[in-house]
């Protein structure tokens, strides 16, 4: 048995084990990536909706997406925000420097600066202020346009246009049309509907040249996994679609089951296997969050400020990389960027319930609840995960634990010139647990440690991560043992 065990270590690059009697072997394969160029763990940053924020704000929001070196944003908005009215057979009238557009531009600069990938998109088609009402779709229609109408890509194709050769945005590398097509809360009709919009969608591209500019992603669905399988046996649609992501809050039973991982596995295969060139297309989540603690009446997520939120956001991400995803997207990054309900016209933004999901609330203090503007405890593992699982990244296969509830992710990616490691461990259970990490032959690294535990969560006065421990110059020849309280996370990277 002892010489079974050993020839698996030497046999692999890379090896964790638990210290249960030395039972528990977990191989991590440096040979095998189960994504190849990681899109990255990132957030969902839309225009704010009632106003935007202060300069300090502005700058808060900056330095703590400078910290986790935010990679992937998923941004969208309306065509209200750039298009007053689109009249049939007339002329399309702009405002390409409203106020809301100023807000977008400034996400965007950010973005552009610091090189984060962009998925830009449109709720749904143009939705106005009752000029016309659709009973039957119970929603307000711009001008009459449906999301099977050609003026809706028109419109998008001309501020696509200012965008990435006026602007010069080339942080926009995928664009997402209609959010949750599947949903009777959304705009689409159909499935048939929504293919409609993504074809005119396509033609209006290649027609202004922007289709090597601009991938298209697609299905956005939200627990209608089953659009992908419909696009791929689509021969003009499988075609089109340069990326496949879909949404998903979990509830804790399905992440804890691991039903999650083997669900994203499943599709991740399925596009491997069925679409022509699904190999070379990414596969990701546009939304992803959990549903554990979200309120039945409010969309508002009411254990965001728990540390049970911060270890499961680690789970899922982590589920979600051994699925051999490319990428998620995390809903949200600030409480003050959506409103759930209007209730009351005084002026003030407690005049409004907002969709509370974010890692902090810019507008706390002026909610008269200063508390809300500090970083949540899930800051500090999605910040984690976003800096230390860089674009470009390989997500290597890791086997199972073989303990229920002790799950782990390891990544490899290029730190200026030299092989880098990152390793996530998280914990789920209800008692302590300890595993060996055997680092790769012939390496010699040393690892930076983060432990998020509820009484073990070092951080600056500013909420940010402190690593636990710096361990220099370990070699493969050396086994390290690593300790995990219940319920918690543990990140080792070697990048400094």
């Amino acid at each position: 048995m002892v010489k079974y065990i050993q020839s698996i270590i030497c046999a692999a690059g890379l090896m964790l084990s638990t210290t249960v009697f030395g039972q528990a072997v977990i191989k991590i394969d440096t040979g095998r990536a189960l994504a190849n160029s990681y899109l990255g763990n990132g957030v969902q940053w839309d225009p704010y909706e009632v106003k935007s924020l202060s300069d300090a704000d502005w700058e808060k929001a900056y330095r703590r997406l400078d910290f986790m070196k935010l990679g992937f944003a998923r941004v969208v908005i309306n065509a209200s925000l750039y298009c007053k009215t689109a009249p049939l057979g007339q002329a399309p009238v702009y405002d390409f420097n409203s106020p809301t557009a100023q807000v977008l531009y400034k996400i965007l600069d950010y973005c552009q600066s610091r090189h984060v990938t962009v998925i830009l998109g449109e709720w749904g088609d143009p939705s106005g202020k009752g000029e016309t009402v659709d009973r039957t779709r119970k929603q307000l229609r711009f001008d009459g346009i449906q999301e099977y109408d050609p003026r809706w890509t028109f419109i998008i194709g001309d501020f696509l246009t200012y965008l990435i050769n006026e602007k010069k945005y080339t942080c926009i590398k995928y664009y997402n049309l209609g959010n949750e097509p599947n949903g009777d809360w959304m705009y689409t009709e159909s499935f048939a509907t929504w293919k409609t919009s993504i074809i005119n969608l396509d033609n209006e591209l290649k027609a202004r040249n922007l289709r090597g500019k601009v991938k298209i992603v697609g299905p956005d669905a939200s627990w209608a996994n089953q659009w992908i399988k419909q696009i791929i046996a689509d021969k003009k649609l499988v075609n089109i679609i340069d990326a496949y992501e879909v949404h998903w809050y979990a509830m804790a039973k399905e992440i804890n089951s691991e039903s999650f991982e083997k669900e994203l596995a499943y599709y991740r295969d399925y596009i491997n296997t069925n679409d022509p060139n699904g190999k070379s297309k990414p596969f990701f989540l546009g939304e992803g969050g959990m549903l554990e603690g979200k309120s039945k009446t409010l969309d508002q997520q009411k254990m965001i400020g728990t540390f049970q939120y911060g270890v499961w956001m680690a789970d899922y991400a982590v589920q979600s990389m051994q699925a051999g995803q490319a990428g998620v997207i995390a809903w949200s990054l600030d409480d003050a960027m959506h409103v759930a309900a209007r209730t009351g016209n005084t002026g003030s933004l407690n005049d409004y319930e907002w969709k509370e999901w974010g890692l902090w609330d810019s507008f706390g203090e002026e909610k008269g609840k200063p508390e809300l503007e500090k970083l949540r405890p899930w800051y500090y593992t999605w910040s984690l995960l976003s800096k230390y699982v860089p674009a470009g990244s390989k997500i290597l296969k890791v086997d199972s634990t073989g303990i229920v509830g002790l799950r782990s992710a390891a990544v490899t990616f290029n730190d200026n010139g030299q092989t880098g490691y990152t390793f996530i461990i998280v914990n789920a259970t209800d008692s302590h647990k300890e595993v060996n990490l055997q680092l790769p032959a012939g390496s010699k690294l040393t690892l930076h440690q983060f432990s998020y535990f509820e009484n073990d969560m070092s951080r600056t006065p500013d909420g940010f991560p402190v690593e636990k421990r710096t361990i220099k110059n370990v070699s493969n020849s050396k086994i390290l043992k690593i300790g995990l309280e219940s319920k918690g996370v543990v990140v080792l990277t070697t990048m400094k």
